[in-house]
């Protein structure tokens, strides 16, 4: 099997870690640590710090964390399966002596676990820990790439931004 279904699966979790970590580190980041870097001259914490302060600016910038990590998530599961899953199915049906639909039905299931412990290990848990543990320096480092994708995303964060603002409508 080739190794570049591997390393689209390792881009795509890297891509999700860094969506993880800048939702985490904004909501965890202190204002007061970023207006200080700010007034120091640090042109990236003043804007972030304009983010913060900010509720519409601060809810779009989560909601393209939000959008990315399911995009990325849902991506590399539909890519491995359609290519490491496809590629494995075989290879499960000479070793273990299966028909092809149990070969087919093991490999999805071995996929589906596999991409899921990687995606939920490397690309949910440790960004998370990281963007906790050092919140300043995660979002300053995280900024630049989401706020493109806020800007990227932002017509399908107004419809979903949108839609969840009718909803919660009723509850006041």
């Amino acid at each position: 099997m080739s190794p570049i279904p591997w390393l689209v699966i390792v881009a795509l979790t890297a891509i999700n870690a860094l969506y993880v970590a800048a939702e985490f580190s904004i909501v965890a980041v202190e204002r007061g640590a970023i207006a200080s870097l700010a007034r120091g001259g640090n042109a990236r914490a003043a804007s972030v710090l304009s983010v913060l302060e900010d509720g519409t600016v601060l809810d779009r910038y989560i909601a393209a964390c939000q959008i990315g990590i399911t995009l990325t998530s849902l991506v590399a599961g539909a890519y491995g399966q359609a290519t490491i899953g496809v590629a494995l199915a075989p290879m499960l049906e000479g070793t273990f002596h299966l028909t092809r639909l149990t070969a087919q039905s093991a490999s999805a299931v071995t996929v589906l676990i596999v991409l899921t412990t990687f995606q939920m290990v490397l690309g949910e848990l440790v960004p998370k820990s990281l963007a906790l543990q050092y919140p300043e320096r995660t979002v300053l480092a995280t900024y630049l790439p989401t706020r493109l994708s806020a800007s990227l995303y932002h017509a399908f964060i107004v419809l979903l931004n949108g839609s969840g603002f009718l909803l919660l409508k009723p509850f006041g």
